[in-house]
């Protein structure tokens, strides 16, 4: 088979591509409101059976349906690659600071504008496009494949777990392949092995029937007091959590890991200013990357209690709330951390509710694993200077593929660093979603030599 074939198939049809993916973002998908959501995945299904997906069905969750796809390779023994993407978009409010309609996909400048078009329309389509370029320019594609597009990712796939748990059989792949969020400033990919995971929960505090007058500070309890001193009893002023037991699973970065640390670029100025802060509190490489990667968080998110309106009124609030979100790293159960957090909450004060919210397993590949390694060198093919990341500072739910499903799981952005995902004016740089498709290929490419 030559790779060269594909590649010029791919060239020759660049204005078609672009087509194909205005077609997909002007139809809505936006799973908060099941606006559209069943049409586009008629349309998907569609176009996969065009592919020439022997099997393409519309799975029902129960939340959006789950749209799932395979094409088997004619190679016997060929090993098979599961694309994952996620059809489901945010709202597009506001719309009024659109300056094309979000569903009238838009050419301005080499982008494309619209909402989905990089978050995740045109990053899951590059896949698509890679295995029709296969099949068009050799007749067959030297892995079998499957694609798996989620309606509910962009609301934290509340039913991903359940499908997968429940279809294993179909699911079996021997590499999950992902494209989803944006390149660096560098324009080139980090490309990650790993997600941390997610335990959101709340602290809440009632003290009194109603509130009281300041006059009775320090002779009644003060709840917003109380949680400030609950936290206090829980991070230290170098961010150390305290909470007993927190960071006995949390496992350290091997060799391999820290060699790729040694490599990253580190501007702690520069990084300062994109967060919008005046310093970062971790200032050298090793700590910094340490710290997004290999150690988890425990952030107060917001709280409340008492009087938050214009002037001042001078009371002892009768209740506090705080909500918080521990980011979890490999290795880390969120239902061990949670019980560890009640326990430290109890014996401060066992008024004290904690209710748990949505958690997330955090997932983790071994980078020197050879189909990861084959899937790097793909990406560094279009992207020379695309980065290993072992893991992401975010969370996403890859556990599925990492952890119930016990296959390695690799992520590779395709679009621009400027794509304001979640926001108006959404957009997909064009040269990045055809880069994306020729990345696509060699992913293929690689896998079929192993």
């Amino acid at each position: 088979m030559s790779f060269a074939d594909v590649r010029r198939h791919i060239e020759a049809h660049r204005d078609d591509d672009l087509e194909l993916l205005k077609k997909l973002v002007a139809q809505p998908s936006v799973s908060a409101r099941s606006m559209g959501v069943r049409e586009c995945t008629e349309m998907l299904r569609s176009l996969l059976t065009e592919l020439g997906c022997a099997t393409a069905a519309i799975c029902p969750t129960d939340g959006q349906p789950i749209v799932f796809a395979e094409l088997k390779s004619k190679k016997v023994g060929a090993k098979t690659i599961l694309f994952y993407g996620h059809y489901d978009t945010q709202p597009p409010d506001p719309v009024e600071e659109w300056l094309t309609p979000p569903f009238e996909p838009t050419v301005r400048d080499g982008r494309l504008y619209g909402l989905g078009t990089a978050d995740n329309k045109g990053q899951f389509l590059a896949h698509i496009l890679a295995v029709r370029s296969w099949l068009a320019a050799e007749g067959d594609v030297p892995v079998n494949v499957k694609f798996i597009l989620d309606g509910e990712e962009e609301s934290g796939s509340p039913n991903m777990r359940a499908f997968v748990e429940t279809h294993k059989d179909m699911l079996m792949a021997d590499l999950v392949y992902n494209s989803d969020g944006p390149m660096n400033a560098g324009d080139f990919p980090e490309i990650k092995l790993g997600f941390r995971g997610d335990l959101s929960m709340e602290f809440e505090l009632t003290t009194a029937t109603h509130q009281n007058h300041s006059k009775t500070g320090q002779l009644i309890p003060n709840p917003a007091i109380e949680l400030c001193q609950l936290i206090a009893s829980m991070i230290d002023r170098d961010g150390r959590v305290l909470i007993d037991g927190f960071y006995d699973d949390v496992l350290p970065p091997s060799a391999y890991e820290q060699e790729l640390m040694d490599g990253y670029a580190f501007e702690p100025e520069t990084l300062a200013h994109v967060y919008g802060v005046k310093k970062l509190l971790k200032t050298t490489k090793e700590a910094y990357y340490t710290q997004l990667m290999f150690r988890p968080t425990f952030t107060i998110n917001g709280m409340s209690s008492g009087y938050c309106g214009p002037g001042h009124k001078t009371c002892v609030p009768r209740s506090a709330l705080m909500k918080l979100d521990v980011r979890l790293v490999r290795n880390m159960d969120p239902d061990k951390v949670l019980e560890k957090i009640r326990r430290h909450a109890a014996a401060f004060d066992p008024e004290i509710a904690v209710r748990a919210g949505k958690a997330m397993y955090p997932s983790k590949s071994d980078a020197e694993q050879p189909l990861c390694q084959a899937a790097i060198a793909a990406a560094r093919s279009v992207y020379p200077n695309a980065v290993v990341h072992p893991s992401s500072g975010g969370s996403n739910p890859d556990y599925v593929w990492t952890g119930i499903m016990k296959i390695p799981s690799v992520t590779v952005p395709y679009g621009n660093a400027d794509q304001t995902n979640h926001s108006p004016n959404e957009n997909l740089r064009l040269d990045c979603f055809h880069k994306g498709i020729h990345v696509s290929a060699a992913v293929i490419g690689n896998i079929g030599e192993i």
